[in-house]
């Protein structure tokens, strides 16, 4: 167990959660865990309108209604990276508001919509303003919580979109009953009602998140003095953590360019994102195609599948935390999601196919979130850590653009060309968090039998400090 002192001689834990910790899981995780929730609700709503008629009413045809979903992520992808490297400059806080305001006021003009053509600007702009939040979050949440602690706070975050799949089934449901068997209410069919009513709560959110998120930890005014330099103390314990490395270098920023780990964990993040933009946007369409139930009954079904894959998640980020393990859950979670694409492949009954999205679901949020907070964790310096996850977020969310495409409505309803894809893309993201994991134990092992010494000879302290990762005393997280 590693013990220091603080500034008053007083012993602290580094691995157990303060007090102060707990009050930022109290202010910070349920607020930015709605913003999430408004988000994830406001991207793929669009998924449940498809089923209260909206390519009928805009008279979409062949893979207009795909390009309409895939779209979002031209902008989204462009501006996340270069959002990562301007949020600690500008106040984090106001920065998140502002991106929360103007997505919330075009997820309502959605509704609005009267073609394709605006729906697609729609659509554009949504990924513009969306762009920022979630490789911004990751970043915002490593500002106050140490590699130790991290992962479980990640998947109260990441874990949101799932809940967000049974929640806005939930919501589709009930709003599905304003359609009137196609008659619609007030003039509007179900499907606009779907999306305006979704971003009217997220505009109204965007007004309050100055008030209730801290910019840092020296500024977050519900902690008591004492609190915010006991924060500071443990941020500055683990190796790699100085003052300097906290701030944006170039330097650091170029070294994360040159390392393959980070492109090789973004690539696998593209895999699982394939998967889960997929399954989340057409999981309605894919249960509709199993047998005989109503638009509303399916919404409900999807409700027990999103549910399983929020729990599992959380249970599976609460072990990681606790075995400081993240690679095995990685490679975990990939396989249980290809055991449940063999099984929606496979086709043999309505049993077994619904069986196989259970699984999907446990294995999809495991597999895709322990990656988010691998990558980060192992970053000790700013501006290596602002790189590494905004491209991998960018990475990962390019996969948007093709996802939409693997459930073509010519492959309905068996889709086997998509879940063939599926696995393809599945059994890659498994290879490659298998080489990173064991790439990253034999690193350790050097670390840990002296074979990395060298590097600190001639070294001032001051100097090996500010090595980060190279420093001999630092383990990565494996």
């Amino acid at each position: 167990m590693s013990i220091l002192k603080d500034d008053k001689g007083m012993p602290m834990d580094v691995e157990k959660p303060g007090s102060e910790e707990l009050e930022l899981d109290r202010r910070i995780i349920p607020c930015i865990c709605w913003i999430y929730l408004m988000n994830f609700m406001d991207r793929v709503g669009i998924g449940n309108a498809r089923l209260y008629g909206l390519e009928k009413d805009l008279n979409l045809t062949g893979d207009q209604y795909q390009i309409a979903v895939c779209i979002l992520f031209v902008t989204y992808c462009l501006f996340e990276t270069p959002s990562n490297l301007i949020i600690k400059k500008l106040k984090p806080a106001r920065y998140i508001a502002g991106l929360v305001f103007f997505w919330g006021v075009i997820a309502i003009a959605t509704g609005f919509v009267q073609n394709f053509a605006s729906l697609v600007a729609c659509r554009l702009l949504l990924g513009l303003f969306e762009a920022g939040l979630f490789p911004g979050i990751m970043l915002y949440l490593t500002i106050f919580y140490n590699k130790r602690h991290i992962s479980l706070r990640n998947a109260y975050f990441y874990s949101v979109s799932a809940l967000s799949g049974a929640v806005g089934g939930l919501v589709a449901y009930g709003i599905g009953f304003l359609d009137n068997d196609g008659q619609g209410t007030a003039g509007w069919r179900a499907w606009r009602w779907i999306l305006t009513i979704n971003g009217v709560p997220t505009v109204l959110t965007a007004l309050v998140i100055p008030f209730i998120l801290p910019n840092s930890p020296e500024t977050a005014g519900f902690l008591s003095e004492q609190d915010r330099r006991h924060m500071v103390l443990l941020r500055q314990a683990e190796v790699g953590q100085t003052l300097s490395g906290q701030e944006l270098h170039k330097e650091d920023v170029m070294e994360g360019v040159r390392d393959w780990r980070i492109w090789a964990l973004s690539i696998a993040q593209f895999c699982s994102h394939s998967v889960l933009y997929s399954f989340s946007v057409f999981l309605p369409t894919i249960i509709h195609q199993m047998g005989s139930w109503s638009v509303a009954q399916v919404q409900g079904l999807t409700v027990p599948v999103y549910a399983v894959g929020f729990a599992t998640y959380l249970a599976a980020a609460t072990l990681s935390d606790r075995s400081q393990q993240r690679g095995v859950y990685c490679i975990g979670g990939g396989l249980v999601m290809i055991l449940g694409y063999c099984f929606l492949i496979a086709d043999h009954s309505v049993g077994l196919s619904f069986t196989g999205t259970f699984l999907v679901a446990a294995g999809l949020w495991t597999g895709s979130g322990s990656g988010m907070a691998w990558i980060t964790v192992n970053q000790p310096r700013y501006g290596k850590r602002a790189f590494a996850s905004g491209i991998f977020i960018t990475i990962g969310n390019s996969a948007g653009v093709a996802s939409p495409f693997l459930f073509s409505n010519e492959h309905k309803p068996h889709y086997r060309p998509g879940y063939g894809a599926s696995i393809a893309m599945l059994v890659l993201a498994v290879a490659i968090h298998t080489v990173v994991w064991l790439h990253f134990k034999a690193l350790n092992k050097r670390k840990l039998s002296g074979q990395e010494d060298w590097r600190i000879e001639g070294k001032t302290e001051e100097e090996i400090r500010e090595m980060g990762e190279h420093n001999p005393q630092y383990l990565y997280t494996t």
